[in-house]
């Protein structure tokens, strides 16, 4: 299966993943043929992408860093929880604690893996899986950074809350396409003071942990807000936050923007190291980001094509290749398969987006 952009995908294709509404139930399922009536109805929810058999790579299963199943239970984990706070003013931190629970757990099973986030997500959606995956990168961060079970718990829980004040924020302005005015960009970064004060009375909730949603936005060079805070002055966990918080919205659609490739991302990152972030943090990160995501189409310095099936958590810049066009872009007999890492002749030139 490969995720593929929603305007490419041709009314006759078979659908290789489970699509999810905004409340956690199934909208359309696995192996549903998509007519384009289906299509142009995910469009209009916000859909960009989906997972299909294409032909090219119906026999890769997709590396995933977490489950499926636990980034479900993570994604209505913290629908449900914004929900019950907006109506009783109580937050269920004992709930997404079992959650954190399942996604630490799922990343150490999986930490031989490069970095790998392939949800989908509507643009209404975008909340709520955006904290799952930041929690995801923190989490995998801290892993690299050697930090001890409880310690990735504790990370996980504050990461995953780590947006919970922009429940006090009115959604027209957070989903502004737009330019926000200075008022509203005002009214949006009061987020982390409103986050910090939800979670720091919660008693299971550790005062590291309160303060991911306070310092996330703060920069390693005293650029960012709410306190201008510098370098060590952050806590580690929100400087690993700040780190996985750019990330993932760079690398996303958004309502007013297309994703960024991640290679684009991986250089602004590196061009901030030391300003923005964190530089050693950030050095232990871009150790798991794999430049070319499965099911990438890149073109070699021969000519020939193809999608990349594998990553090498040895060196990402050079994956595993099945080549399916020649340098003319006509069609091989037989796809062929290349690993990169043992062929230092071959290398990638373009990536198609």
């Amino acid at each position: 299966m490969r995720k593929i952009d929603i305007s490419q995908i041709k009314p006759g294709s078979k659908l290789a993943r489970n699509i999810y509404n905004p409340g956690g139930q199934i909208l359309l399922r696995q192996s549903t043929i998509l007519t384009q009536k289906f299509l142009d109805r995910l469009k209009a929810m916000g859909f960009n992408a989906i997972f299909i058999e294409d032909g090219l790579m119906d026999d890769i299963d997709q590396d995933e860093t977490i489950s499926e199943k636990t980034r479900l239970q993570a994604t209505n984990c913290i629908r449900e929880v914004v929900d019950n706070f907006k109506y009783s003013r109580t937050l269920q931190v004992g709930h997404v604690k079992k959650v954190v629970t399942g996604i630490v757990d799922d990343i150490i099973m999986s930490s031989d893996l490069m970095l790998s986030l392939s949800d989908i997500r509507s643009y209404d959606d975008y909340t709520f899986h955006h904290s799952v995956n930041v929690t995801v990168i923190s989490v995998m961060i801290g892993l690299c950074l050697h930090y001890d079970y409880n310690r990735l718990c504790d990370l996980g829980l504050g990461v995953l809350l780590h947006d919970i004040g922009k429940i006090m924020i009115p959604v027209e302005t957070l989903n502004k396409p737009g330019k926000l005015t200075h008022e509203e960009y005002h009214l949006v970064k009061q987020h982390t003071w409103h986050g910090f004060e939800i979670l720091r009375i919660e008693p299971e909730m550790k005062i590291t942990s309160a303060h991911v949603a306070l310092q996330h936005h703060e920069r390693y060079d005293g650029s960012g807000y709410p306190r201008q805070l510098k370098g060590p002055e952050i806590l580690d966990f929100a400087r690993i936050a700040a780190i996985a918080d750019v990330y993932d919205a760079m690398t996303n659609e958004r309502c007013y923007r297309s994703k960024i490739p991640v290679n684009e991302v991986r250089q602004y990152l590196l061009d901030n190291s030391g300003t923005l972030f964190d530089p050693f943090i950030l050095e232990r990160f871009l150790e798991k980001i794999s430049l070319y995501p499965q099911g990438t189409k890149v073109v070699l310095n021969d000519g020939r094509s193809g999608l990349v099936i594998r990553n090498n958590c040895l060196d990402s810049t050079r994956p595993l290749l099945r080549l399916f066009w020649n340098d003319n872009g006509s069609p091989l007999t037989k796809p062929v398969e290349i690993n990169l890492y043992n062929d230092v002749s071959l290398q990638i030139v373009e990536v198609v987006q």
